[in-house]
């Protein structure tokens, strides 16, 4: 997926995002803190929720977005508002009784179409699907989650599961389960369905070690590289002889990252936490399946200074993903080219995003930079007004 223009507005909140074109590649967006550079993220995770049967209060949506296929999509909805507290049913989403249903919002309207085909035309009181009216389906759901077995809604589905919000508290754990059942699933496949398969990096990155040593390798030069004194990188199990015998039965399965240095006889276990994330980073870059929409909220938290270019390069030697990435580090903004930025300034509950060049900023780094700051200190102002 390739999400080319996005207008996303929720009513309940009282929160509008103007439509924003995105470039291909990679976005960073820029602004003063308070902006709505993290709500353009949580708006596309939304719509991923949407397209998987979630019921949103208030939210109204316009997408288009292209597939590897070369198929332009638009797709646009709307949920009714009602009086209700949207985080409660955030809570309460896996409920299955007919009372909690009775508190989600209903569709008012909902349009796919394809290459300018209409594909699903929708309204309170029916579906079409193809020009065809449908059996009587969910008010709540949306006909892409309803209609998800049909072979023109497949693509669309499989381009919104490759939307991945890249969770730093998630990926702070240095220890994880790697089941038998999974390693054996996994045992003689390919990269591409590695990639594909929708498990978490650290799974993959662990089946990885294991059966695609030669793909592994890849990874760990790149780690190495930007850590000098790493020679090695393992993927194992715990040790269990080492495991009091309570905790056998809890660590039976467990899986974690241990490294060897330089002039170090033994193996560490116990590796700092931004060399943790540095290796899941790279690892998300190398086994994202082709297509994916990567979100990165602060950019700068996962990363230490030394890692920030070799991640940078990385990424936009990834021409087949799209970027999401906001962050604040002068650091990462100025080693960035400006053709990049996405400038986020917000006028009420009104949030714009413009390119750099419409602020009339310099294509110069050094240059650029200067007048970045300028046009935020104003937006600052203007924030506090």
């Amino acid at each position: 997926m390739k999400i080319k223009k996005l207008e996303y507005y929720d009513e309940e909140y009282q929160w509008k995002l103007e439509a924003v074109e995105f470039s291909q590649n990679l976005n960073l967006l820029v602004g003063v803190s308070g902006a709505g550079k993290t709500q353009i993220l949580n708006a596309i995770r939304r719509l991923k929720k949407i397209s998987n049967g979630k019921s949103l209060n208030g939210v109204q949506w316009n997408i288009e977005f292209s597939t590897n296929g070369k198929l332009e999509y638009h797709w646009q909805g709307k949920f009714e508002t009602r009086k209700i507290n949207q985080l409660i049913l955030d809570e309460l989403d896996d409920e299955k009784d007919s009372d909690f249903e009775s508190e989600k919002s209903k569709i008012l309207y909902e349009h796919l179409s394809c290459n300018g085909k209409i594909i699903i035309d929708r309204n309170e009181d029916q579906i079409k699907f193809k020009g065809n009216l449908t059996p009587k389906l969910s008010p709540f759901k949306s006909a892409i989650d309803i209609l998800s077995p049909e072979e023109d809604i497949i693509p669309v589905k499989e381009e919104f599961s490759k939307i991945t919000f890249i969770d730093y508290e998630n990926i702070g754990r240095k220890l994880w389960r790697l089941p038998i059942s999974t390693i054996k699933k996994y045992e003689n496949c390919s990269l591409k369905r590695l990639q594909e398969s929708g498990l978490p990096t650290q799974i993959k990155l662990s089946i990885l070690y294991k059966y695609l040593p030669e793909e592994f390798i890849k990874i760990k030069n790149i780690f190495a590289n930007i850590f000098a004194k790493v020679v090695d990188v393992k993927i194992e199990g715990l040790d269990k002889n080492k495991l009091p015998i309570p905790l056998l039965d809890i660590f039976r399965d467990a899986t974690t990252i241990s490294i060897k240095e330089k002039e170090v006889d033994n193996w560490i276990e116990d590796i700092s936490s931004g060399m943790f994330k540095t290796l899941m980073y790279i690892g998300e870059l190398h086994l994202s399946p082709e297509g994916s929409v990567i979100l990165i909220d602060e950019f700068e938290n996962s990363l230490g200074v030394n890692c920030i270019d070799s991640v940078t390069e990385l990424i936009l030697e990834r021409q087949d993903l799209q970027f999401m990435i906001t962050s604040h580090h002068p650091y990462i903004i100025n080693n960035i080219s400006p053709k990049y930025w996405k400038i986020v300034t917000r006028q009420g509950s009104l949030v714009t995003v413009k390119e750099a060049k419409e602020f009339h900023i310099s294509e110069s780094r050094q240059k650029a930079f200067i007048d970045l700051i300028n046009v935020l200190q104003n937006e600052d102002e203007d924030l506090e007004d």
